[in-house]
Protein backbone atom coordinates (compact mmCIF):
# COMPACT_ATOMS: atom_id res chain seq x y z
CA UNK A 1 0.00 0.00 0.00
CA UNK A 2 2.75 2.31 1.75
CA UNK A 3 4.29 1.57 -2.77
CA UNK A 4 1.55 2.44 -4.68
CA UNK A 5 0.82 5.90 -2.43
CA UNK A 6 4.50 6.70 -3.34
CA UNK A 7 3.84 5.79 -6.78
CA UNK A 8 0.99 8.07 -7.14
CA UNK A 9 2.74 10.99 -5.43
CA UNK A 10 5.32 10.94 -7.39
CA UNK A 11 3.40 10.58 -10.45
CA UNK A 12 4.23 13.25 -12.57
CA UNK A 13 8.06 12.27 -12.26
CA UNK A 14 7.07 8.46 -13.42
CA UNK A 15 5.40 10.01 -16.54
CA UNK A 16 8.56 11.71 -17.38
CA UNK A 17 10.48 8.39 -17.24
CA UNK A 18 7.75 6.56 -19.15
CA UNK A 19 8.93 7.37 -22.71
CA UNK A 20 12.39 5.95 -22.40
CA UNK A 21 11.52 2.84 -20.50
CA UNK A 22 9.41 1.70 -23.26
CA UNK A 23 12.18 2.88 -25.44
CA UNK A 24 14.37 -0.09 -23.84
CA UNK A 25 11.89 -2.76 -23.35
CA UNK A 26 11.12 -2.08 -27.18
CA UNK A 27 14.52 -1.72 -28.18
CA UNK A 28 16.74 -3.59 -25.78
CA UNK A 29 14.30 -5.59 -24.14
CA UNK A 30 12.16 -7.19 -26.79
CA UNK A 31 14.75 -8.23 -29.49
CA UNK A 32 15.97 -10.57 -26.55
CA UNK A 33 13.13 -12.84 -27.89
CA UNK A 34 15.45 -13.62 -30.88
CA UNK A 35 18.03 -15.39 -28.89
CA UNK A 36 16.31 -18.21 -28.80
CA UNK A 37 17.63 -19.03 -32.33
CA UNK A 38 21.21 -19.69 -30.79
CA UNK A 39 19.56 -22.92 -30.07
CA UNK A 40 17.85 -23.74 -33.42
CA UNK A 41 18.67 -24.50 -37.31
CA UNK A 42 17.01 -21.06 -38.06
CA UNK A 43 15.48 -20.49 -41.08
CA UNK A 44 14.41 -16.91 -42.08
CA UNK A 45 10.94 -18.34 -43.55
CA UNK A 46 10.70 -20.56 -40.37
CA UNK A 47 10.61 -17.70 -37.87
CA UNK A 48 11.68 -17.80 -34.58
CA UNK A 49 9.59 -20.72 -33.54
CA UNK A 50 10.02 -22.85 -36.76
CA UNK A 51 14.13 -23.92 -36.72
CA UNK A 52 14.66 -27.32 -35.48
CA UNK A 53 16.02 -27.16 -32.02
CA UNK A 54 19.50 -28.05 -31.68
CA UNK A 55 20.71 -27.37 -28.00
CA UNK A 56 24.38 -26.37 -27.97
CA UNK A 57 25.25 -27.23 -31.32
CA UNK A 58 26.44 -23.98 -32.27
CA UNK A 59 28.06 -23.17 -29.30
CA UNK A 60 30.49 -26.60 -29.85
CA UNK A 61 30.98 -25.46 -33.07
CA UNK A 62 32.73 -21.70 -32.63
CA UNK A 63 34.57 -23.36 -29.88
CA UNK A 64 36.23 -25.40 -32.13
CA UNK A 65 36.81 -22.74 -34.85
CA UNK A 66 40.71 -21.22 -34.87
CA UNK A 67 38.96 -18.09 -36.36
CA UNK A 68 37.01 -17.50 -33.50
CA UNK A 69 39.96 -17.88 -31.09
CA UNK A 70 42.08 -15.52 -33.06
CA UNK A 71 39.07 -12.88 -32.71
CA UNK A 72 38.84 -13.30 -29.25
CA UNK A 73 42.61 -13.13 -28.73
CA UNK A 74 42.26 -9.70 -30.35
CA UNK A 75 39.32 -9.00 -28.71
CA UNK A 76 40.78 -9.49 -25.33
CA UNK A 77 43.81 -7.74 -26.34
CA UNK A 78 42.25 -4.21 -27.54
CA UNK A 79 39.82 -4.51 -25.14
CA UNK A 80 42.90 -4.78 -22.44
CA UNK A 81 44.80 -2.17 -23.78
CA UNK A 82 41.58 0.61 -24.06
CA UNK A 83 41.59 -0.10 -20.22
CA UNK A 84 45.01 -0.03 -19.45
CA UNK A 85 45.36 3.28 -22.04
CA UNK A 86 41.61 4.42 -22.45
CA UNK A 87 40.22 4.35 -19.01
CA UNK A 88 42.95 6.66 -17.54
CA UNK A 89 43.15 9.11 -20.27
CA UNK A 90 39.55 11.06 -19.28
CA UNK A 91 40.46 11.28 -15.41
CA UNK A 92 44.39 12.79 -16.41
CA UNK A 93 42.50 14.92 -19.09
CA UNK A 94 39.69 16.38 -16.01
CA UNK A 95 42.69 16.25 -13.41
CA UNK A 96 44.52 18.76 -16.27
CA UNK A 97 41.19 20.64 -17.18
CA UNK A 98 40.55 21.78 -13.62
CA UNK A 99 43.78 22.80 -12.89
CA UNK A 100 43.47 25.52 -15.51
CA UNK A 101 42.65 28.86 -13.76
CA UNK A 102 41.13 30.88 -16.61
CA UNK A 103 37.17 29.79 -17.24
CA UNK A 104 37.43 30.76 -20.69
CA UNK A 105 40.13 28.20 -21.40
CA UNK A 106 38.81 25.45 -19.32
CA UNK A 107 35.97 25.69 -22.12
CA UNK A 108 37.96 26.45 -24.71
CA UNK A 109 39.66 23.19 -24.14
CA UNK A 110 36.70 21.37 -23.40
CA UNK A 111 34.92 22.18 -26.14
CA UNK A 112 38.09 21.07 -28.68
CA UNK A 113 38.55 17.78 -26.94
CA UNK A 114 35.18 16.44 -27.02
CA UNK A 115 33.94 17.50 -30.90
CA UNK A 116 35.98 14.33 -31.74
CA UNK A 117 33.16 12.54 -30.46
CA UNK A 118 30.83 13.90 -33.12
CA UNK A 119 32.47 12.67 -35.73
CA UNK A 120 31.68 9.93 -37.57
CA UNK A 121 33.98 6.68 -37.81
CA UNK A 122 33.85 7.00 -41.65
CA UNK A 123 35.49 10.46 -41.42
CA UNK A 124 37.56 9.27 -38.73
CA UNK A 125 39.01 6.60 -40.63
CA UNK A 126 39.51 7.99 -43.86
CA UNK A 127 41.05 11.01 -41.67
CA UNK A 128 43.66 8.28 -39.96
CA UNK A 129 44.33 6.70 -44.07
CA UNK A 130 45.53 9.76 -45.72
CA UNK A 131 47.53 10.48 -42.44
CA UNK A 132 49.05 7.72 -42.48
CA UNK A 133 49.58 7.18 -46.43
CA UNK A 134 52.88 5.44 -46.91
CA UNK A 135 54.07 7.82 -49.74
CA UNK A 136 52.07 11.35 -48.79
CA UNK A 137 50.96 11.16 -45.07
CA UNK A 138 51.97 13.59 -43.26
CA UNK A 139 53.13 11.08 -40.47
CA UNK A 140 55.49 9.41 -43.15
CA UNK A 141 56.79 12.96 -44.75
CA UNK A 142 57.76 13.37 -40.79
CA UNK A 143 59.64 10.44 -41.01
CA UNK A 144 61.45 11.19 -44.26
CA UNK A 145 62.83 14.52 -43.14
CA UNK A 146 64.06 12.79 -40.23
CA UNK A 147 66.33 10.55 -42.32
CA UNK A 148 64.00 7.67 -41.09
CA UNK A 149 62.30 5.07 -44.11
CA UNK A 150 58.58 5.11 -44.73
CA UNK A 151 56.17 2.84 -42.78
CA UNK A 152 53.09 1.27 -44.15
CA UNK A 153 51.30 1.90 -40.95
CA UNK A 154 47.62 0.73 -42.32
CA UNK A 155 49.14 -2.58 -44.11
CA UNK A 156 51.61 -3.90 -41.41
CA UNK A 157 49.16 -5.84 -38.60
CA UNK A 158 51.69 -5.31 -35.89
CA UNK A 159 50.59 -1.51 -35.62
CA UNK A 160 46.92 -1.55 -36.10
CA UNK A 161 46.79 -1.76 -32.06
CA UNK A 162 48.54 1.05 -31.65
CA UNK A 163 46.69 3.07 -34.03
CA UNK A 164 43.24 1.62 -33.26
CA UNK A 165 43.66 2.36 -29.67
CA UNK A 166 45.27 5.99 -30.08
CA UNK A 167 42.67 6.74 -32.68
CA UNK A 168 39.64 5.34 -30.36
CA UNK A 169 41.09 7.71 -26.86
CA UNK A 170 41.35 10.62 -29.46
CA UNK A 171 37.78 10.00 -30.39
CA UNK A 172 36.02 9.70 -26.75
CA UNK A 173 38.90 10.79 -24.02
CA UNK A 174 36.63 14.42 -24.09
CA UNK A 175 33.07 13.29 -23.67
CA UNK A 176 33.90 10.97 -21.21
CA UNK A 177 35.85 13.68 -19.40
CA UNK A 178 32.92 15.47 -19.29
CA UNK A 179 31.64 12.66 -16.22
CA UNK A 180 34.37 13.37 -14.10
CA UNK A 181 34.40 17.34 -14.34
CA UNK A 182 30.92 17.27 -13.14
CA UNK A 183 32.30 14.70 -10.15
CA UNK A 184 34.83 17.40 -9.18
CA UNK A 185 32.63 19.76 -9.30
CA UNK A 186 30.42 18.39 -6.91
CA UNK A 187 33.50 18.94 -4.30
CA UNK A 188 32.46 21.71 -1.51
CA UNK A 189 34.89 24.47 -2.48
CA UNK A 190 35.26 25.11 1.15
CA UNK A 191 37.96 21.76 1.81
CA UNK A 192 39.93 23.04 -0.84
CA UNK A 193 40.30 26.57 0.95
CA UNK A 194 41.23 24.52 4.15
CA UNK A 195 43.56 22.87 2.67
CA UNK A 196 45.09 25.91 1.46
CA UNK A 197 45.38 27.95 4.24
CA UNK A 198 46.88 25.33 5.58
CA UNK A 199 49.94 25.71 3.15
CA UNK A 200 48.76 22.83 0.17
CA UNK A 201 49.16 23.80 -3.28
CA UNK A 202 47.56 22.84 -6.09
CA UNK A 203 49.18 19.53 -7.01
CA UNK A 204 48.86 18.43 -3.36
CA UNK A 205 45.27 19.31 -3.43
CA UNK A 206 44.74 17.09 -6.59
CA UNK A 207 46.28 13.90 -4.81
CA UNK A 208 44.54 14.41 -1.17
CA UNK A 209 41.10 15.92 -1.85
CA UNK A 210 40.03 15.69 -5.67
CA UNK A 211 41.39 12.09 -6.84
CA UNK A 212 39.99 10.70 -3.08
CA UNK A 213 36.62 12.96 -3.59
CA UNK A 214 35.55 11.30 -7.06
CA UNK A 215 37.09 7.68 -6.63
CA UNK A 216 33.72 6.70 -6.17
CA UNK A 217 32.62 7.98 -9.26
CA UNK A 218 35.84 6.22 -10.95
CA UNK A 219 35.01 2.89 -9.61
CA UNK A 220 31.84 2.62 -10.99
CA UNK A 221 32.99 3.67 -14.32
CA UNK A 222 35.33 0.88 -14.07
CA UNK A 223 32.84 -1.12 -13.18
CA UNK A 224 30.60 -0.57 -15.85
CA UNK A 225 34.34 -0.62 -18.43
CA UNK A 226 34.83 -4.06 -17.36
CA UNK A 227 31.81 -5.13 -20.07
CA UNK A 228 34.49 -3.80 -22.71
CA UNK A 229 36.79 -6.22 -22.30
CA UNK A 230 34.12 -8.55 -25.04
CA UNK A 231 32.54 -5.42 -26.65
CA UNK A 232 35.32 -3.63 -28.62
CA UNK A 233 33.70 -0.65 -30.59
CA UNK A 234 32.47 -2.85 -33.98
CA UNK A 235 32.83 0.98 -36.21
CA UNK A 236 36.23 1.67 -34.90
CA UNK A 237 37.34 -1.48 -36.21
CA UNK A 238 35.24 -2.52 -38.89
CA UNK A 239 35.88 1.49 -40.69
CA UNK A 240 39.94 0.75 -39.63
CA UNK A 241 40.38 -2.82 -40.96
CA UNK A 242 41.60 -4.27 -44.14
CA UNK A 243 42.83 -6.78 -45.70
CA UNK A 244 46.48 -6.72 -45.17
CA UNK A 245 45.87 -6.20 -40.99
CA UNK A 246 42.60 -8.43 -40.79
CA UNK A 247 44.81 -10.72 -38.65
CA UNK A 248 45.10 -8.39 -36.02
CA UNK A 249 42.42 -6.71 -36.69
CA UNK A 250 39.42 -9.65 -36.22
CA UNK A 251 37.30 -8.50 -33.43
CA UNK A 252 34.51 -11.04 -32.11
CA UNK A 253 32.24 -8.36 -33.13
CA UNK A 254 33.59 -8.20 -37.02
CA UNK A 255 33.40 -12.56 -36.70
CA UNK A 256 29.82 -12.64 -35.69
CA UNK A 257 29.04 -9.82 -38.59
CA UNK A 258 31.16 -11.68 -41.48
CA UNK A 259 29.04 -15.28 -40.36
CA UNK A 260 26.16 -13.94 -39.54
CA UNK A 261 25.04 -11.33 -42.00
CA UNK A 262 28.44 -11.82 -44.33
CA UNK A 263 27.37 -16.04 -44.35
CA UNK A 264 24.04 -15.75 -43.43
CA UNK A 265 24.93 -17.89 -40.58
CA UNK A 266 22.47 -16.62 -38.29
CA UNK A 267 22.11 -19.42 -35.13
CA UNK A 268 25.97 -19.24 -35.27
CA UNK A 269 26.59 -15.71 -35.26
CA UNK A 270 23.76 -15.73 -32.22
CA UNK A 271 25.19 -18.04 -30.19
CA UNK A 272 28.63 -16.35 -29.99
CA UNK A 273 26.78 -13.17 -29.32
CA UNK A 274 24.80 -14.51 -26.98
CA UNK A 275 28.20 -16.54 -25.09
CA UNK A 276 29.99 -13.04 -25.26
CA UNK A 277 27.23 -11.06 -23.74
CA UNK A 278 26.67 -13.23 -20.76
CA UNK A 279 30.87 -13.17 -20.33
CA UNK A 280 30.56 -9.20 -20.22
CA UNK A 281 27.49 -9.19 -17.74
CA UNK A 282 29.61 -12.06 -15.91
CA UNK A 283 32.46 -9.27 -15.50
CA UNK A 284 30.66 -6.06 -14.84
CA UNK A 285 28.68 -8.37 -12.30
CA UNK A 286 31.95 -9.61 -10.49
CA UNK A 287 33.53 -5.83 -10.78
CA UNK A 288 30.54 -4.54 -9.11
CA UNK A 289 31.08 -7.13 -5.94
CA UNK A 290 34.66 -6.92 -5.98
CA UNK A 291 34.24 -2.87 -5.90
CA UNK A 292 31.48 -3.04 -3.21
CA UNK A 293 33.52 -5.28 -0.88
CA UNK A 294 36.74 -2.94 -1.47
CA UNK A 295 35.43 0.52 -1.17
CA UNK A 296 31.79 0.34 -0.35
CA UNK A 297 30.68 2.24 -3.48
CA UNK A 298 27.58 0.96 -4.91
CA UNK A 299 25.78 1.30 -8.12
CA UNK A 300 22.54 0.77 -6.27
Amino acid sequence: MELWRMLWKQRVLYLFLLPGAVAVLLFSYAPMVGLIIAFQDYKVTGGFLGGEFVGLEHFRNFLSDPEFYNALRNTLAIGGLMILFGFPAPIILALMIDAVRSTRVKKLVQSITYLPHFITWVFISSLVYRLLESESGIVNLLLVKLGLAPINFMQDPDYFWGILIVTSIWQSVGWNTIIYLAAITGIDPEIHSAAMVDGAGRFQRMISITLPCILPTIAILFVLSLGSLFTVNFEAVFNLMNGFVQSKADVIDTYIYRTGVQMAHFSYATAIGFARSLIAAALVVIGYLFSNKMNETKLL
